[in-house]
């Protein structure tokens, strides 16, 4: 580990000098400059088991974040899973739920960014409505790499499953994911519309020979949405001078995470066709999907979007919102959380928006 990190300090040095006249960093606040630089060079020069080991389990993460601010650690185990459990970034609760499923393309654990990005956006809430509008966030641990599909998928099943066991109804939870996260909410969609063989079912599919309509979701939201796993796009040569996450990065991890998968299983993960979504209507009805206008996966939000938009649902079954940020990275609003983009400190438009968002659907 010694000679990978060693050089961390210079490249950090000079990321700071040159952040004035370098195109990603130009007139961005020196922590976020930090937070960046620091986020490049690990996923630049490690290995998923070095990144693995550097930032710890999960939940290791997640009991110093709780305990920094006073918070009651709550870590449920999931039965069917060995190592899948579910953290509560708050206290527990039923009526409103945020459940959010991390990023870091399969290889990486929670980040603090990534523990601290749902708290951030219930934080800005409460302070917009002067302690209204309150709901609860919870968390899914799943199996990193080298496991493939389906283990996340079905680790997310029986999460989900957990969830409306203990009483919480599907129309009171908003999915949100980040990256790889987001990949993992549309493989759950693509399953649930399409189920996989051998793969556990969705709790929201109908049952087979019974006409009966699939429970809704109260939303998703999609952060940086990564379904070009392995596969470049033209974005990623137009933005990598851009991103923190640059384009041989978002290749190689796809790749990581491909070379295991069956080749009849790739459509669940990197779906190509809006056939995939036929259906989505009876699923949810509102769905966000955010994108940096200068992150190397711009083009996965947009396909996302446009095949959604190819299957003509009328707005009143299904409203999608596609919003990108013109000067956005990757996980821009998960980074402005703890580093906000802004130099005087405030969040971005477009994080803002990911709070009013889910404002209006939960009071929807």
């Amino acid at each position: 580990l010694i000679q990978v990190f060693f050089p961390q300090a210079f490249s950090l040095l000079a990321s700071i000098a040159l952040s004035p006249f370098l195109a990603r960093t130009r007139g961005k606040g020196i922590n976020r400059v930090i937070a960046e630089a620091v986020a490049s060079f690990f996923i630049t020069h490690c290995s998923p088991r070095q990144l693995q080991h550097f930032l710890g389990p999960s939940t290791e993460k997640y009991i110093q974040w709780a305990k920094k601010r006073s918070l009651q650690p709550i870590v449920e185990d999931l039965s069917g899973s060995e190592t899948a459990k579910l953290m509560w970034l708050t206290e527990k609760r039923t009526d409103r739920v945020l459940f959010y499923i991390h990023g870091g393309g399969y290889m990486s654990p929670h980040t603090d960014n990534m523990v601290g990005f749902c708290p951030g956006l219930r934080k800005a809430l409460l302070q917009e409505t002067g302690g209204e509008s309150d709901f609860g966030i919870v968390s899914l641990v799943y199996t990193l790499h080298p496991a493939t599909f389906p283990t996340q998928l079905t680790e997310f099943i029986l999460a989900l499953t957990h969830l409306i066991s203990t009483g919480v109804s599907p129309e009171n939870i908003i999915l949100i994911g980040d990256s790889a996260g987001a990949n993992l909410i549309i493989q759950f969609i693509t399953h649930t519309l399409r189920p996989v063989p051998d793969v556990i079912p969705s709790p929201f599919g109908a049952i087979e020979g019974i006409d009966v309509p699939r429970r809704l979701l109260r939303g998703i939201i999609l952060v940086s949405p990564w379904i070009s796993l392995g596969t470049p796009t033209p974005s990623y040569a137009q933005n990598t001078k851009y991103d923190f996450v640059n384009a041989s990065a978002f290749t190689r991890w796809g790749s990581w995470y491909m070379e295991r998968v069956q080749p009849s299983h790739i459509p669940w993960i990197k779906p190509s066709s809006s056939s995939s979504f036929k259906g989505l209507e009876t699923m949810v009805p509102r769905i966000l999907i955010t994108a940096g206008g200068r992150e190397c996966i711009l083009d996965d939000a947009t396909s996302m979007f446009d095949m959604i938009e190819e299957l003509q649902i009328p707005k009143e079954n299904l409203s999608v919102t596609l919003d990108i940020e013109e000067k956005g990275i990757h996980e821009d609003s998960i980074l402005d959380i703890e580093s906000p983009r802004k130099s005087d400190g405030g969040f971005s438009d477009a994080t803002m928006r990911q709070v009013r968002w889910i404002r209006e659907a939960f009071e929807a």
